[in-house]
Order: structure tokens, then C-alpha cells, then sequence
């Protein structure tokens, strides 16, 4: 750390009015810290001098290096795998687990749990409050499976592979069943469908879950994975690194975010779609399920994913309002639609509750996040330390 500057000083240093210099502050430029008084704002000069000649950091110090993977390509317009395209693989009738095998590099994966911890799993969900959404429930079996697991410390790729598809079968397997009746396979969508929903599965249908878990398993550094990465790092477990992700999907902004596309169909049925969307505007201060971060030009998630839920509803009136809500955003907006979009609408029409889509994406993206988890092993224990720059009183 340099020299203290007060804000005259710092101004003068950059060239700029003391207006500018607090620009600079409003925008993560330059960072100021209060004197023992408690009124004068304090500089420092290096990072003065950086900001002065161009070599201001990013804000992300560290983290703002690029993590360089083998595993996930995601630029405008494109998601691969491994190389391989993954919505042009899922067009041709990819199932998810076949997406799983491209990134996990194998296709021997036993997708079963033993009757033991899926014992256990299911008195832990007997426990929990009948308003347990089916995220509460994935975190707890989680908990679960991994204290039922003596190797779970044991790192080798192979090793974490089938914690993984125990993971995962046990996620899915663990959910109560909401309708009667046997699933009509042993594929993992059509194993989970009867567990999110009573309404009875067709075909179409079935696959329009299976396409919304193929499309979600990885999408490259995603605030999730990035997270199971630092888990990783530190060398957590496969069930750590798996808790790591569960804690920052989460959120309204990232694997939470269908839930409100689908909250906002529902109000566009009951009053009309320029109501419900104003409403969630003013509520949420954007229109959910448009935009993206990476995709500019579309989400190529999106139309693949909407078009098999399109199939699969194409006699139910209620499509119509998805394609108006979709529309009236469109026209109003340069904002593409995105997958939350999509997965909103398929939660909703498939008469699942609002945060079903949460889980979906949430046991989907397990895939990704234990791929990410096996290739941060390779590297260099807790290489992500990124620096804290102190701004309180000194």
C-alpha cells in the first residue's frame, strides 16, 4: 500500500475534479477509506497511479484470471461439450444421461443408490415440514448420502464418477412421489417427472424433461460451478463440492430464476400477460427469463428446449400465453429469451410447482459440478486466494 492521499490530492494526481474522482469511487475505479475522524476520505496512491496510467485491476482481483477447462466451451450463439455440440447431440435425441457420459468420458455409470442410503435418504425427507420444496430436499440428501459413504474422501475420477451417479439416483429417488403408479422407465427424466408432478406423463412430455436436464448439466464457470470449483480446490469432497454449488444455484438470479417465469404465466392466465408482466417488472426490476450474460444473439438452450415443450403442449390452450408473455417482452425489449424461459414454461404447463424448476436444474447441473470438482483436483491445492483491499476505518 502507498502513500495516503486525500481527495484534493487524488483529484489533482488523475487530472480531474473531486466530482470525477467520486465517480471513479461509484464505479469500483478507484476505492476510498474514512480517516480516524470519521469524515475525510483517504486514497491510496498506488492505486491512484494505476488508475492514472491505465493499469487499474478488476475488481475481481485474482478471480478475473481465466481458469482454463477442457470440459465446457460456451461462446454467443454456442454450448459445446468436450467439442461436441450439445444442443445439436440433444436435437438428434440425446438423453441426459448420454450428455453426462460426453463429460464425464465414460458411459459406465451405475445411475442406482443402495437400498440402505436411499433408506436413510428417505426417513431424513420424512422429517423435514410438508412445505419442503424439492431443493430443501436435494440439499438434505446430499447430507445424507455423503455420511452414508466411508469412501467419499477417495478423489480418484472413477471413484467420484460414482459417487456421483449414486448422487444423483438418490436426488431423484429420494423426492416423494406425487403421482401413483411406476415411472415408465428407468430413464432419470422419466424417474423424476411422477416426483414433480400428478399430471400424467405422455411421451412428448417425458422428453421435454429430458431435454431441460440434458441442456442444464454444464455451462462452463457459471457462479455455481465456479463455487464447486473452489471446494474443489481445497480439496472437499465430491459431496463438499456438490454443497458448494447447491449453496449458490440457489439463488432468484441463477437456478432459482425459472421459478419466477413461471410464477409470472400463471398471473398472465388469471389476468392478461401486459398486467402480469408489469406487475413482475415492478417487483423484480427486470423481465425474467430474458438476457444473457454470454448470449447476445440467442440462447441456443432456449429454442431447443421451448420447441419439444411447444410439441408437447401443442393442443393446450394455455401455450398461448407463454408465446404472449414471450412476444409482449419481445417487442418491448432487445433482450433474448433464455432457458429460464423455457424451463418456466415447462414447469408450469406440466402443472409442477414453482420451484420444481429450481430442482431440475439443481441435480441436472450435479453432473457439471463434479466434472468441474475432478479437473480442479488436477490442479494446484487453494489457488484461488483472491486479494481483500480494506476500506474501513483504520
Amino acid at each position: 500500500m502507498g502513500q495516503e492521499l486525500t481527495a484534493a490530492e487524488a483529484a489533482a494526481r488523475l487530472g480531474v475534479k473531486r466530482e470525477t474522482l467520486y465517480a471513479y469511487v461509484s464505479r469500483g475505479f478507484v476505492h476510498r477509506h474514512m480517516a480516524m475522524d470519521g469524515r475525510t476520505s483517504l486514497f491510496d496512491s498506488d492505486e491512484v497511479d494505476a488508475l492514472r496510467s491505465g493499469r487499474r485491476k478488476s475488481l475481481e482481483g485474482e478471480l478475473d484470471t481465466v481458469i482454463s477447462t477442457a470440459l465446457t466451451n460456451v461462446t454467443d450463439g454456442s454450448l459445446r461439450i468436450r467439442g461436441e455440440d450439445v444442443v445439436s447431440f440433444v436435437r438428434k435425441g440425446a438423453s441426459y444421461e448420454e450428455i453426462v457420459a460426453l463429460l464425464w468420458e465414460t458411459d459406465d455409470v451405475p445411475w442406482t443408490v443402495d437400498a440402505s442410503t436411499l433408506a436413510a435418504v428417505r426417513v431424513g425427507q420424512d422429517i423435514l415440514a410438508s412445505g419442503a420444496t424439492p431443493f430443501d430436499r436435494l440439499r438434505l440428501t446430499t447430507s445424507v448420502v455423503s455420511a452414508a459413504d466411508p469412501l467419499r474422501f477417495d478423489l480418484d475420477p472413477g471413484s467420484v464418477r460414482r459417487a456421483g451417479g449414486q448422487l444423483i439416483a438418490a436426488m431423484i429417488l429420494g423426492l416423494p412421489l406425487q403421482a401413483s403408479g411406476s415411472p415408465s422407465s428407468t430413464a432419470l427424466s422419466d424417474q423424476l417427472w411422477p416426483r414433480l408432478t400428478t399430471r400424467r406423463a405422455t411421451q412428448p412430455r417425458r422428453h421435454a424433461l429430458n431435454v431441460a436436464m440434458a441442456l442444464l448439466v454444464d455451462h462452463g464457470l457459471a457462479a455455481s460451478t465456479l463455487a464447486a470449483r473452489v471446494a474443489a480446490s481445497v480439496r472437499g469432497d465430491p459431496y463438499s463440492v456438490v454443497t458448494a454449488g447447491l449453496g449458490a444455484v440457489g439463488g432468484p438470479l441463477h437456478g432459482a430464476a425459472s421459478g419466477h417465469v413461471h410464477a409470472l404465466l400463471s398471473s398472465a392466465a388469471s389476468k392478461d400477460p401486459a398486467t402480469a408482466v408489469g406487475e413482475s417488472y415492478r417487483r423484480l426490476g427486470t423481465n425474467v427469463g430474458f438476457g444473457h450474460k454470454v448470449y447476445t444473439s440467442e440462447d441456443p438452450r432456449y429454442s431447443c428446449l421451448m420447441g419439444v415443450v411447444s410439441n408437447a403442449w401443442a393442443t393446450d390452450a394455455r401455450l398461448a400465453t407463454v408465446h404472449a408473455v414471450r412476444d409482449l417482452i419481445n417487442e418491448r425489449t432487445d433482450a433474448i429469451p433464455n432457458i429460464d424461459m423455457a424451463l418456466g414454461a415447462l414447469t408450469w404447463l406440466a402443472g409442477m410447482e414453482a420451484n420444481a424448476g429450481e430442482a431440475i436444474f439443481a441435480i441436472s447441473r450435479t453432473a457439471g459440478w463434479l466434472a468441474h470438482g475432478v479437473e480442479e483436483y488436477n490442479e494446484a491445492p487453494l489457488r484461488f486466494r483472491p486479494r481483500a483491499r480494506y476500506t474501513g476505518p483504520r
